[in-house]
């Protein structure tokens, strides 16, 4: 599990209505990661959304609202997007203001 800051993390995301083509390097539809951003080596272009600290707004925000936005990214892929809940989850345990955020008795939670 990574330890991502509220300041460098990034969230790729393929919706479940997307057309994916893994074979041409596509992430598969209803796939989900987290990771570090900026993102240097590439791992978030094979998906085609995107959320998080890639967008300048986000760092204009209070910590309060950085963290707002993070579960409104959450929310987007769940809901809008029709991530499972579980995977994007354990994709968004990454972030360490995440783990720090949920209850406490969820598996990944920081006490």
């Amino acid at each position: 599990m990574l330890k991502l800051p509220l300041t460098g993390w990034l969230v790729a995301w393929q919706p479940r209505w997307a057309e994916s083509d893994p074979e041409d390097g596509e992430a598969p539809a209803g796939s989900i990661e987290v990771g570090p951003w900026p993102d240097e080596n590439g791992w978030s272009e094979k998906f085609l959304m995107t959320g998080g600290c890639c967008y300048r707004e986000f760092h204009g925000h209070s910590k309060e609202m950085q963290i707002a936005l993070m579960f409104i990214a959450f929310h987007t892929c769940v809901v809008r997007d029709g991530i499972d809940p579980q995977d994007a989850h354990r994709a968004f345990l990454n972030i360490e203001e995440y783990r720090k955020r949920i209850s406490f008795d969820i598996d990944g939670a920081l006490q």
